[in-house]
């Protein structure tokens, strides 16, 4: 028995759609994981219209920044989907935002570095919000640099051709999430320093991932407990995009049934 509470699909940055995940859900003994998608509930949207009797989590992956560092927050809601006009209204915003980025990015491609994408390349690899992982794909399949070398050379957050997003601030994120009924969770904190997680946690984070590969779990857990904030965890999985395992690592039953807990206790 597995359970995975951060996945993502081709509706952000994964490779497979949602039934793709399902199916290998299923054959992978994944008894439930949580969609996540960066800054779109689109996914969400297509599960419903699938008619499933997979019990999959609706989740979302919320793009921040602190002090200039980027910040994911987690987001998970209960079924059925709730009423999240506003935050529904905001990920339209950052979708066009997105979008504007991808074309400026491509205009800075051919400026430093020569590479020559068209628009209408990356858009075509994209199912829903677009991402540098769509702009990779369109690098690679011309050029034939691996992603590795794409984000090592090109796409890195501090090459001359990347451009910044004008993002909500940690504190805000988190609390458009709970006005959208959400539980909040801190993700992958292995990228972030002591003082931003205390800071984060301070703002009413409700949980942070423990279980994430490559992460002291010991930190996170004693971090967890002494501030009694759920434990959750995933793979991070994007299908071929990125590498990982889905379902690895697995959270413990009894974390999922305390995040269940709290979702289901959500107005």
């Amino acid at each position: 028995m597995k359970i995975d509470l951060h996945v993502h699909s081709n509706n952000s940055d994964g490779s497979m759609s949602v039934l793709e995940l399902i199916k290998e859900a299923k054959e992978k003994s994944i008894t439930t994981f949580a969609l996540t998608d960066h800054d779109t509930v689109q996914g969400i949207d297509e599960y419903m219209n699938l008619n499933s009797d997979y019990p999959m989590i609706f989740g979302i992956e919320l793009s921040t920044y602190l002090n200039g560092k980027a910040v994911h927050i987690l987001g998970y809601f209960k079924k059925p989907l709730p009423k999240i006009d506003e935050l529904r209204t905001y990920l339209f915003q950052m979708k066009e935002k997105r979008e504007k980025r991808t074309q400026e990015i491509l205009i800075r491609l051919k400026k430093y570095f020569d590479i020559e994408i068209d628009y209408e390349e990356v858009k075509k690899n994209s199912h829903g919000v677009i991402g540098r992982a769509h702009i990779a794909r369109a690098i690679s399949e011309k050029y034939g640099y691996t992603f590795d070398e794409i984000f090592e050379k090109f796409l890195n957050d501090n090459s001359p051709a990347c451009v910044e997003i004008d993002r909500l601030t940690t504190e805000d994120g988190i609390n458009l999430l709970k006005r959208n009924h959400a539980i909040t969770v801190l993700a992958h904190p292995l990228y972030l320093t002591d003082e931003m997680i205390n800071e984060i946690i301070s703002y009413g984070v409700d949980g942070i991932e423990v279980y994430y590969l490559g992460q002291n779990r010991k930190k996170y857990k004693k971090i967890a407990k002494k501030n009694q904030l759920l434990e959750t965890g995933g793979s991070d999985y994007h299908g071929t995009t990125l590498d990982a395992e889905f379902g690895n690592p697995s959270i413990p039953q009894q974390n999922l049934d305390a995040l269940m807990e709290r979702i289901n206790k959500l107005s």
